[in-house]
C-alpha cells in the first residue's frame, strides 16, 4: 500500500482490499507492474491492457468503471512522473516516512545517485569498516557526513540501518530498479535551491526559487497530472499551494 498511496505514487482507486485482489490474481507482484501494463499507450501494449482490464473488472468490488479509472490514474502518474522523495517513500523502507524521504531525496538530488548509493551499500560488510584498505565506501556517506558534507539532520542510525537492510534484499532492489525504469522520477529541486553544499567544497548551490513568495490556487481538473503531484511541484519551486477551494484568489 505504500507504493500507491497518496504520499507515494498517488494512484487513485486502490484500497488495501482491492490491492489484495490484484496481488492474489497475479496482476501485481511489484509496484512497477501497473505502469508496465497501463503506463504506455503504444499499439503493442493495447492487447495486454485490454486483457488486464477485463480481468480486473471481474474481480470482487471492481467492475468495468473501476478498472478503467485505475488504468487512467496509472497513465496520469506515468505521464507526469513523480518527485524523488515520493519515489523513495513508495519503496516502503521501514522508518523512512514522508519527512525522511524528503531529506534523503534532498541529499542525493536525483534517482541515479540514490540507486547508486543503495547498490554501493549492498556490497558493504561490517568487516569493511575495520579495513583501512577497503575500496568500498561507507554506506550512505551523503547522509552520515562521511563524504565530507554536513550530516543530514533527521536521519539517524536506525534509518541508516533500515536503508542498509533494504539494500541487502535482492527482490526489493529489483523492485526499486524496475520502478525507476518504467516511471519518470524528477530530480529533487531542493538540492539546488536550499543551499546544500557540494561534497565538502564549501560552495553553495543556493539559487532563488522560481515561485518564492507566491500562493498557487488549484481549481478543477489538471490534465495529465494529479492535484497532489501539482501541489508538491509548486511547493518545491517555493510557492504555497492551497489544497482546497478558497474564498479569495
Amino acid at each position: 500500500t505504500y507504493a500507491y498511496s497518496r504520499a507515494g505514487l498517488d494512484v487513485k482507486g486502490l484500497s488495501k482490499s482491492k490491492l489484495g485482489h490484484l496481488m492474489e490474481e497475479g496482476v501485481i507482484r511489484f509496484p512497477s507492474d501497473l505502469f508496465t501494463t497501463f503506463g504506455s499507450k503504444n499499439d503493442e501494449n493495447t492487447t495486454r491492457q485490454e486483457e488486464t482490464l477485463n480481468k480486473i473488472a471481474e474481480l470482487p468490488g471492481w467492475g468495468v468503471q473501476s478498472s478503467q479509472n485505475l488504468a487512467e490514474s496509472v497513465q496520469s502518474v506515468a505521464s507526469g512522473g513523480v518527485t524523488l522523495s515520493r519515489y523513495i517513500y513508495s519503496l516502503g523502507i521501514p522508518l523512512v516516512g514522508t519527512q525522511a524521504s524528503q531529506l534523503v531525496a534532498a541529499a542525493y538530488g536525483d534517482v541515479d545517485s540514490f540507486l547508486k548509493a543503495l547498490k554501493e551499500a549492498s556490497a558493504y560488510e561490517e568487516s569493511d569498516e575495520a579495513d583501512d584498505d577497503s575500496s568500498i565506501p561507507p554506506p550512505f556517506a551523503a547522509l552520515t557526513g562521511e563524504d565530507g558534507s554536513e550530516k543530514v539532520k533527521g536521519i539517524g542510525p536506525t534509518a541508516i540501518a533500515a536503508l542498509l537492510s533494504f539494500s541487502k534484499e535482492e527482490l526489493l532492489m529489483k523492485a526499486a530498479t524496475d520502478l525507476e525504469n518504467v516511471l519518470t522520477v524528477h530530480d529533487d529541486s531542493s538540492r539546488k535551491t536550499s543551499g546544500i553544499s557540494n561534497k565538502g567544497s564549501g560552495e553553495s548551490n543556493q539559487k532563488p526559487l522560481q515561485f518564492e513568495g507566491m500562493t498557487v490556487v488549484f481549481t478543477g481538473a489538471l490534465p495529465g497530472m494529479s492535484r497532489t503531484v501539482a501541489q508538491n511541484t509548486v511547493k518545491e519551486l517555493g510557492a504555497k499551494a492551497t489544497p482546497n477551494t478558497v474564498s479569495k484568489s
